[in-house]
Protein backbone atom coordinates (compact mmCIF):
# COMPACT_ATOMS: atom_id res chain seq x y z
CA UNK A 1 0.00 0.00 0.00
CA UNK A 2 1.48 3.35 -1.08
CA UNK A 3 0.41 6.37 0.98
CA UNK A 4 1.61 9.74 -0.28
CA UNK A 5 2.49 12.51 2.13
CA UNK A 6 0.15 14.93 0.37
CA UNK A 7 -1.79 15.21 -2.88
CA UNK A 8 -3.81 18.25 -3.97
CA UNK A 9 -7.54 17.53 -3.93
CA UNK A 10 -9.12 18.56 -7.23
CA UNK A 11 -12.80 17.86 -7.87
CA UNK A 12 -15.12 18.28 -10.84
CA UNK A 13 -16.11 21.82 -9.89
CA UNK A 14 -12.44 22.84 -9.94
CA UNK A 15 -12.03 21.40 -13.42
CA UNK A 16 -15.26 23.02 -14.63
CA UNK A 17 -14.19 26.43 -13.31
CA UNK A 18 -10.85 26.25 -15.14
CA UNK A 19 -12.47 25.02 -18.38
CA UNK A 20 -15.04 27.79 -18.18
CA UNK A 21 -12.23 30.34 -18.01
CA UNK A 22 -10.46 28.79 -20.98
CA UNK A 23 -13.70 28.90 -22.97
CA UNK A 24 -14.07 32.60 -22.11
CA UNK A 25 -10.67 33.08 -23.78
CA UNK A 26 -9.40 35.46 -21.09
CA UNK A 27 -6.21 33.97 -19.71
CA UNK A 28 -4.34 36.69 -17.84
CA UNK A 29 -5.68 38.54 -14.78
CA UNK A 30 -9.33 39.44 -15.14
CA UNK A 31 -12.70 38.87 -13.53
CA UNK A 32 -11.75 35.56 -11.88
CA UNK A 33 -8.74 37.16 -10.20
CA UNK A 34 -10.91 40.04 -8.99
CA UNK A 35 -13.46 37.51 -7.67
CA UNK A 36 -10.76 35.61 -5.78
CA UNK A 37 -9.41 38.82 -4.26
CA UNK A 38 -12.93 39.75 -3.13
CA UNK A 39 -13.39 36.30 -1.57
CA UNK A 40 -10.13 36.78 0.31
CA UNK A 41 -11.30 40.13 1.65
CA UNK A 42 -14.61 38.64 2.77
CA UNK A 43 -12.89 35.74 4.52
CA UNK A 44 -10.14 37.69 6.24
CA UNK A 45 -11.81 41.04 6.81
CA UNK A 46 -8.94 42.81 5.04
CA UNK A 47 -9.87 45.92 3.05
CA UNK A 48 -7.61 44.92 0.18
CA UNK A 49 -6.22 41.71 -1.31
CA UNK A 50 -3.72 41.78 -4.17
CA UNK A 51 -2.83 38.55 -5.96
CA UNK A 52 0.82 37.78 -6.79
CA UNK A 53 2.62 34.73 -8.27
CA UNK A 54 3.52 32.96 -4.98
CA UNK A 55 3.99 33.38 -1.25
CA UNK A 56 7.72 34.11 -1.38
CA UNK A 57 7.21 36.92 -3.87
CA UNK A 58 4.36 38.19 -1.69
CA UNK A 59 6.84 38.68 1.15
CA UNK A 60 9.38 40.26 -1.21
CA UNK A 61 6.75 42.65 -2.59
CA UNK A 62 5.56 43.54 0.92
CA UNK A 63 9.09 44.40 2.04
CA UNK A 64 9.80 46.51 -1.05
CA UNK A 65 6.51 48.37 -0.80
CA UNK A 66 7.33 49.16 2.84
CA UNK A 67 10.71 50.54 1.80
CA UNK A 68 12.84 47.81 3.39
CA UNK A 69 16.12 47.16 1.61
CA UNK A 70 19.93 47.26 1.88
CA UNK A 71 21.19 48.02 5.38
CA UNK A 72 17.91 46.98 7.02
CA UNK A 73 17.24 43.93 9.16
CA UNK A 74 14.08 41.84 9.48
CA UNK A 75 13.42 39.46 12.38
CA UNK A 76 12.49 36.05 10.93
CA UNK A 77 11.69 32.85 12.88
CA UNK A 78 14.39 30.21 12.52
CA UNK A 79 11.70 27.54 12.16
CA UNK A 80 9.91 28.31 8.90
CA UNK A 81 10.11 27.66 5.17
CA UNK A 82 13.24 28.99 3.51
CA UNK A 83 11.25 31.50 1.42
CA UNK A 84 10.62 33.62 4.53
CA UNK A 85 14.33 34.39 4.71
CA UNK A 86 15.18 34.32 1.00
CA UNK A 87 12.53 36.98 0.31
CA UNK A 88 14.30 39.27 2.80
CA UNK A 89 17.62 38.64 1.06
CA UNK A 90 16.01 39.25 -2.35
CA UNK A 91 14.83 42.63 -1.05
CA UNK A 92 18.45 43.46 -0.20
CA UNK A 93 17.89 43.32 3.56
CA UNK A 94 19.30 40.92 6.19
CA UNK A 95 17.19 38.28 7.95
CA UNK A 96 18.00 38.00 11.66
CA UNK A 97 16.99 34.49 12.70
CA UNK A 98 15.04 34.15 15.93
CA UNK A 99 14.16 31.06 17.95
CA UNK A 100 10.61 29.80 18.31
CA UNK A 101 8.49 28.49 21.16
CA UNK A 102 8.37 24.75 21.79
CA UNK A 103 4.70 25.14 22.69
CA UNK A 104 3.35 26.29 19.32
CA UNK A 105 6.45 26.54 17.06
CA UNK A 106 5.87 30.27 16.42
CA UNK A 107 8.31 33.12 16.95
CA UNK A 108 9.52 33.62 20.53
CA UNK A 109 8.73 37.27 21.19
CA UNK A 110 11.29 37.58 24.02
CA UNK A 111 14.00 36.14 21.76
CA UNK A 112 12.91 38.56 19.04
CA UNK A 113 13.15 41.48 21.44
CA UNK A 114 16.66 40.44 22.47
CA UNK A 115 17.71 40.13 18.80
CA UNK A 116 16.79 43.70 17.81
CA UNK A 117 19.69 45.85 16.68
CA UNK A 118 20.04 49.45 15.47
CA UNK A 119 19.17 48.45 11.89
CA UNK A 120 16.14 46.28 12.66
CA UNK A 121 13.10 47.68 10.88
CA UNK A 122 10.55 44.87 10.79
CA UNK A 123 9.44 41.61 12.35
CA UNK A 124 7.94 38.70 10.44
CA UNK A 125 5.69 36.51 12.60
CA UNK A 126 4.92 33.28 10.72
CA UNK A 127 1.67 31.48 11.50
CA UNK A 128 2.94 27.94 11.34
CA UNK A 129 1.15 24.64 10.66
CA UNK A 130 -2.29 26.23 10.73
CA UNK A 131 -2.27 28.12 14.01
CA UNK A 132 -1.62 31.71 14.91
CA UNK A 133 1.32 33.42 16.54
CA UNK A 134 0.56 35.45 19.66
CA UNK A 135 -0.20 38.57 17.66
CA UNK A 136 -1.04 40.65 20.70
CA UNK A 137 2.51 40.12 21.98
CA UNK A 138 3.99 40.66 18.51
CA UNK A 139 2.12 43.92 17.98
CA UNK A 140 3.03 45.18 21.45
CA UNK A 141 6.71 44.51 20.69
CA UNK A 142 6.39 46.22 17.31
CA UNK A 143 4.83 49.32 18.84
CA UNK A 144 7.37 49.47 21.65
CA UNK A 145 10.39 49.00 19.38
CA UNK A 146 9.03 50.91 16.37
CA UNK A 147 8.98 47.94 13.98
CA UNK A 148 6.85 47.26 10.94
CA UNK A 149 5.03 43.91 10.85
CA UNK A 150 4.93 41.68 7.77
CA UNK A 151 2.90 38.58 8.56
CA UNK A 152 3.79 35.23 7.04
CA UNK A 153 0.33 33.68 6.67
CA UNK A 154 1.15 31.18 3.92
CA UNK A 155 -0.37 28.35 5.97
CA UNK A 156 -3.03 30.52 7.54
CA UNK A 157 -6.19 30.40 5.41
CA UNK A 158 -9.12 30.14 7.83
CA UNK A 159 -6.87 30.67 10.87
CA UNK A 160 -7.65 33.35 13.42
CA UNK A 161 -6.09 35.01 16.44
CA UNK A 162 -8.95 36.05 18.65
CA UNK A 163 -11.68 37.29 16.33
CA UNK A 164 -9.28 38.48 13.59
CA UNK A 165 -8.02 36.46 10.65
CA UNK A 166 -4.24 36.08 10.52
CA UNK A 167 -2.53 38.32 8.00
CA UNK A 168 -4.60 41.34 9.04
CA UNK A 169 -2.68 42.57 12.11
CA UNK A 170 0.46 44.07 10.60
CA UNK A 171 1.04 46.51 7.77
CA UNK A 172 0.87 43.68 5.20
CA UNK A 173 0.02 39.98 5.43
CA UNK A 174 1.29 37.40 2.96
CA UNK A 175 -0.71 34.34 1.89
CA UNK A 176 0.25 31.36 -0.29
CA UNK A 177 -1.86 29.20 -2.60
CA UNK A 178 0.80 26.62 -3.42
CA UNK A 179 -0.36 23.08 -4.26
CA UNK A 180 -0.24 21.88 -0.64
CA UNK A 181 -2.06 24.84 0.88
CA UNK A 182 -5.59 24.72 2.34
CA UNK A 183 -6.80 26.36 -0.88
CA UNK A 184 -4.62 26.09 -3.97
CA UNK A 185 -4.22 27.84 -7.28
CA UNK A 186 -1.24 25.61 -8.14
CA UNK A 187 1.14 28.50 -7.62
CA UNK A 188 -0.03 31.80 -6.23
CA UNK A 189 0.02 34.23 -3.34
CA UNK A 190 -1.64 37.36 -2.07
CA UNK A 191 -0.95 40.55 -0.14
CA UNK A 192 -3.48 41.62 2.49
CA UNK A 193 -3.68 45.15 3.89
CA UNK A 194 -6.14 47.61 5.39
CA UNK A 195 -4.09 50.58 4.24
CA UNK A 196 -5.48 52.18 1.06
CA UNK A 197 -2.14 53.73 0.06
CA UNK A 198 -0.19 50.53 0.68
CA UNK A 199 -2.72 48.61 -1.41
CA UNK A 200 -2.24 51.05 -4.27
CA UNK A 201 1.55 50.71 -3.97
CA UNK A 202 1.16 46.92 -4.10
CA UNK A 203 -0.76 47.23 -7.38
CA UNK A 204 1.87 49.58 -8.82
CA UNK A 205 4.59 47.15 -7.78
CA UNK A 206 2.97 44.06 -9.34
CA UNK A 207 1.56 45.69 -12.48
CA UNK A 208 4.59 47.33 -14.10
CA UNK A 209 4.09 50.63 -12.27
CA UNK A 210 0.50 51.10 -13.46
CA UNK A 211 -2.86 50.86 -11.76
CA UNK A 212 -4.66 49.78 -14.94
CA UNK A 213 -3.39 47.57 -17.74
CA UNK A 214 -3.48 48.52 -21.39
CA UNK A 215 -1.54 51.74 -20.93
CA UNK A 216 2.07 52.41 -21.86
CA UNK A 217 2.30 55.21 -19.28
CA UNK A 218 4.13 53.89 -16.21
CA UNK A 219 3.86 56.19 -13.22
CA UNK A 220 6.31 54.18 -11.11
CA UNK A 221 8.89 51.46 -11.49
CA UNK A 222 7.03 48.21 -11.11
CA UNK A 223 7.30 44.58 -12.16
CA UNK A 224 5.19 41.84 -13.67
CA UNK A 225 3.91 39.98 -10.63
CA UNK A 226 0.48 39.17 -12.06
CA UNK A 227 -1.15 35.74 -12.02
CA UNK A 228 -3.60 34.25 -14.53
CA UNK A 229 -7.36 33.87 -14.44
CA UNK A 230 -6.78 30.15 -15.01
CA UNK A 231 -5.12 29.97 -11.60
CA UNK A 232 -7.70 32.23 -10.02
CA UNK A 233 -10.54 30.10 -11.41
CA UNK A 234 -9.19 27.10 -9.51
CA UNK A 235 -8.91 29.19 -6.34
CA UNK A 236 -12.48 30.49 -6.67
CA UNK A 237 -13.86 26.97 -6.99
CA UNK A 238 -11.84 25.76 -4.01
CA UNK A 239 -12.89 28.75 -1.92
CA UNK A 240 -16.53 27.73 -2.30
CA UNK A 241 -15.89 24.51 -0.40
CA UNK A 242 -13.53 25.93 2.24
CA UNK A 243 -15.84 24.92 5.15
CA UNK A 244 -15.78 21.30 3.91
CA UNK A 245 -11.99 21.40 3.56
CA UNK A 246 -11.56 22.67 7.13
CA UNK A 247 -13.87 19.99 8.52
CA UNK A 248 -12.02 17.27 6.62
CA UNK A 249 -8.62 18.46 7.83
CA UNK A 250 -9.78 18.36 11.43
CA UNK A 251 -11.38 14.97 10.91
CA UNK A 252 -8.14 13.48 9.56
CA UNK A 253 -6.15 14.82 12.52
CA UNK A 254 -8.78 13.44 14.91
CA UNK A 255 -8.56 9.98 13.38
CA UNK A 256 -4.80 9.89 13.77
CA UNK A 257 -5.10 10.98 17.40
CA UNK A 258 -7.51 8.11 18.09
CA UNK A 259 -5.45 5.58 16.12
CA UNK A 260 -2.25 6.43 18.02
CA UNK A 261 -3.81 7.11 21.42
CA UNK A 262 -2.08 4.12 23.00
CA UNK A 263 1.38 5.08 21.70
CA UNK A 264 2.89 6.91 24.64
CA UNK A 265 6.03 7.69 22.63
CA UNK A 266 4.04 9.76 20.14
CA UNK A 267 3.13 13.34 21.05
CA UNK A 268 0.70 15.44 19.05
CA UNK A 269 1.64 19.14 19.35
CA UNK A 270 -0.73 21.19 21.48
CA UNK A 271 -2.74 24.07 20.07
CA UNK A 272 -2.19 27.43 21.72
CA UNK A 273 -5.94 28.26 21.85
CA UNK A 274 -5.36 31.80 20.61
CA UNK A 275 -7.98 31.36 17.89
CA UNK A 276 -9.35 29.04 15.23
CA UNK A 277 -6.89 26.34 14.11
CA UNK A 278 -6.97 24.78 10.64
CA UNK A 279 -4.55 21.81 10.73
CA UNK A 280 -2.08 22.32 7.91
CA UNK A 281 -0.32 19.01 8.47
CA UNK A 282 -0.76 16.06 10.80
CA UNK A 283 2.34 16.47 12.94
CA UNK A 284 3.85 14.25 15.60
CA UNK A 285 6.86 14.51 17.89
CA UNK A 286 8.96 11.41 18.56
CA UNK A 287 12.44 10.84 19.99
CA UNK A 288 14.06 9.81 16.69
CA UNK A 289 12.16 11.34 13.78
CA UNK A 290 14.84 10.48 11.26
CA UNK A 291 14.78 6.75 12.05
CA UNK A 292 10.98 6.66 12.00
CA UNK A 293 10.92 8.54 8.69
CA UNK A 294 13.30 6.01 7.16
CA UNK A 295 11.20 3.09 8.40
CA UNK A 296 7.95 4.60 7.11
CA UNK A 297 9.61 5.24 3.75
CA UNK A 298 10.45 1.51 3.62
CA UNK A 299 6.73 0.88 4.15
CA UNK A 300 5.96 3.14 1.15
CA UNK A 301 4.58 5.88 3.37
CA UNK A 302 5.41 9.43 2.39
CA UNK A 303 6.40 11.62 5.34
CA UNK A 304 8.17 14.93 5.71
CA UNK A 305 10.61 16.07 8.35
CA UNK A 306 9.99 19.37 10.08
CA UNK A 307 11.66 22.51 8.74
CA UNK A 308 15.45 22.39 8.75
CA UNK A 309 16.51 25.36 10.94
CA UNK A 310 17.36 28.36 8.80
CA UNK A 311 20.57 29.09 10.69
CA UNK A 312 21.79 25.60 9.69
CA UNK A 313 21.05 26.01 5.98
CA UNK A 314 24.27 25.51 3.95
CA UNK A 315 23.85 28.88 2.26
CA UNK A 316 23.55 30.71 5.59
CA UNK A 317 26.10 29.13 7.91
CA UNK A 318 28.96 31.43 6.88
CA UNK A 319 27.24 34.64 7.99
CA UNK A 320 27.41 34.91 11.77
CA UNK A 321 25.43 38.15 11.75
CA UNK A 322 22.21 36.27 11.00
CA UNK A 323 21.95 34.87 14.53
CA UNK A 324 22.33 36.80 17.80
CA UNK A 325 20.95 34.14 20.15
CA UNK A 326 21.41 30.50 19.16
CA UNK A 327 17.99 28.99 18.28
CA UNK A 328 17.95 25.79 20.37
CA UNK A 329 14.22 25.13 20.10
CA UNK A 330 14.15 25.06 16.31
CA UNK A 331 16.88 22.41 16.44
CA UNK A 332 14.87 20.27 18.86
CA UNK A 333 11.77 20.53 16.70
CA UNK A 334 13.67 19.41 13.62
CA UNK A 335 15.09 16.38 15.41
CA UNK A 336 11.72 15.33 16.86
CA UNK A 337 9.14 16.46 14.33
CA UNK A 338 7.49 14.50 11.54
CA UNK A 339 4.58 15.34 9.24
CA UNK A 340 2.40 12.31 8.42
CA UNK A 341 0.29 11.81 5.29
CA UNK A 342 -2.58 14.30 5.47
CA UNK A 343 -4.14 14.77 2.03
CA UNK A 344 -7.91 15.26 1.94
CA UNK A 345 -8.42 12.02 0.00
CA UNK A 346 -6.78 9.94 2.74
CA UNK A 347 -8.91 6.90 3.64
CA UNK A 348 -9.48 5.27 7.01
CA UNK A 349 -7.48 2.31 5.78
CA UNK A 350 -4.58 4.64 4.87
CA UNK A 351 -4.62 6.17 8.35
CA UNK A 352 -4.82 2.74 9.96
CA UNK A 353 -1.91 1.49 7.89
CA UNK A 354 0.29 4.49 8.73
CA UNK A 355 -0.59 4.20 12.43
CA UNK A 356 0.11 0.46 12.44
CA UNK A 357 3.54 1.02 10.89
CA UNK A 358 4.36 3.67 13.48
CA UNK A 359 3.30 1.28 16.23
CA UNK A 360 5.44 -1.51 14.78
CA UNK A 361 8.48 0.73 14.71
CA UNK A 362 8.00 2.06 18.23
CA UNK A 363 7.38 -1.37 19.68
CA UNK A 364 10.68 -2.52 18.25
CA UNK A 365 9.25 -5.26 16.08
CA UNK A 366 11.33 -6.88 13.38
CA UNK A 367 11.67 -4.28 10.61
CA UNK A 368 11.56 -7.10 8.09
CA UNK A 369 7.92 -7.82 8.95
CA UNK A 370 7.13 -5.40 6.12
CA UNK A 371 3.86 -4.31 4.69
CA UNK A 372 2.03 -7.63 4.78
CA UNK A 373 1.61 -7.69 8.55
CA UNK A 374 0.77 -4.00 8.86
CA UNK A 375 -1.75 -4.24 6.00
CA UNK A 376 -3.57 -6.89 8.05
CA UNK A 377 -3.64 -4.52 11.01
CA UNK A 378 -4.97 -1.80 8.75
CA UNK A 379 -7.78 -4.02 7.51
CA UNK A 380 -8.88 -4.78 11.06
CA UNK A 381 -8.54 -1.27 12.49
CA UNK A 382 -10.27 0.35 9.49
CA UNK A 383 -13.47 -1.17 10.83
CA UNK A 384 -13.18 0.98 13.94
CA UNK A 385 -15.68 3.84 14.31
CA UNK A 386 -13.67 7.05 14.33
CA UNK A 387 -14.68 10.21 16.15
CA UNK A 388 -13.03 13.59 16.45
CA UNK A 389 -11.74 14.10 19.99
Amino acid sequence: MRVDQFNPHIDKEDVFSVLETLEDNWLTEGKKTAQLEQMLCELTGARHAVMVPNGTLAIFAALKVLGIGPGDEVLVPDFTFFGSASAVILAGATPVLVDVSLDDFTIDVDAADASIGPNTRAIMPVHIYGQSCDMQAVMELARRRDLMVVEGAAQGIGVTCGDKHVGTFGQIGCVSFFADKTITTGEGGALLTDDDELAKECVYFKNQGRIERGSFIHEKVGYDFRITDIQAALGVAQFKRLPEIVIRKREILGKYVVALADCTEVDFPDHNELGQVVPFRVNILVDDAEALAEYLASCEIGVRRFFYPLHMQPCMTEDNSLVRIKPANSMELFHRGLSLPSGLSLTDRNISYVSACIRDFLEGRDRAVGTEHTAELADRSAETHWTIP
